[in-house]
């Protein structure tokens, strides 16, 4: 089999425990790409952030960010979105402002969060997934009139509140009010909503379909559990050695962990003999 395209994870996959771009890893990306091997990053992050983790690999493809729902090569030129719309975002705000929950709502340039009403919130939204300090937060009082002041979409929507009780009927209001919306309880604390239909694999699918690349001739690495459908549908699906139970299930192949340059060794055993792809 002849793979043409390598779609990798940051977090838990291209960097190391310590958020760390290994040598090991560079080089084997480098070797995958002299090889004639499109290379691409499918993550969770921001645009700003994994097009950092892309400039230090060279790449020159889009990349797949925002868990799949924006796939661009920059800021200004997306070639695939997918976004809650701002009729529905504006609806479902004036819904989440009759609770005392921080919402926080993001896009490729910014993120926009109503000013918490529970201590050191602040801290827990906007300091975490190794999102760089540069990614700009704004905090305003009232959100649903800052988006009727502002039209503009949003890639997901954060929720945040230390009552689950309360979090379990918000969550049950999104499957019974909100249809066009998907909401994953990421913890007892904390709901991400974004578009139907947004995934990392769907964006992945409308990147490879535009490079004229066939799923069978995909190989996807990836660690956590929003890598798994795109570790099961591709040509061959690798999971990290730390990854989560539910990623290992569905993988053709298991390789090292991150800390033990897993990627270098994937890119290794299955690049090293094919001819360079032209």
């Amino acid at each position: 089999m002849v793979y043409r395209l390598l779609a990798l994870d940051i977090d838990g996959t291209l960097l190391n425990s310590n958020d760390r771009l290994d040598r090991q890893t560079k080089e084997a990306v480098a070797f995958a790409r002299k090889k004639g091997i499109m290379v691409t990053l499918v993550s969770e992050r921001h645009f700003h952030s994994a097009a950092k983790v892309a400039r230090a690999l060279k790449l020159t493809q889009p990349i797949i960010t925002h868990n799949g729902a924006f796939v661009s090569s920059s800021l200004d030129n997306p070639v695939y979105t997918s976004k809650i719309d701002h009729s529905v975002l504006i609806q479902l705000v004036e819904f989440l402002e009759t609770y005392p929950c921080q919402i926080q709502i993001s896009h490729e340039r910014l993120s926009v969060s109503n000013r918490p009403r529970q201590k050191n919130l602040i801290a827990k939204m906007t300091i975490g997934m190794n999102e760089p300090l540069f990614y700009p937060v704004t905090y305003v009082d009232t959100l649903s009139q800052y988006l009727l002041e502002n039209y503009e979409g949003a890639t997901d929507v954060k929720i945040k509140l230390n009552d689950e009780k309360t979090m379990d009927t918000i969550e049950k209001s999104m499957h019974d009010y909100f249809p066009s919306l998907a909401a994953t309880r990421v913890s007892p604390q904390d709901i991400t909503l974004v578009r139907q239909g947004t995934s990392k694999f769907n964006g992945l699918l409308f990147f490879a379909g535009q490079m004229g690349i066939p799923l069978h001739e995909i190989v996807a690495v990836g660690d956590g559990s929003e890598d798994a459908e795109m570790i099961e549908k591709v040509g061959l699906g690798v999971a990290m050695r730390n990854a989560v139970p539910e990623v290992k299930e569905k993988a053709d192949w298991i390789t090292r962990s991150n800390n033990m340059d897993g990627v270098a060794y994937v890119v290794r055993e299955v690049f090293r003999k094919q001819l360079r792809v032209h």
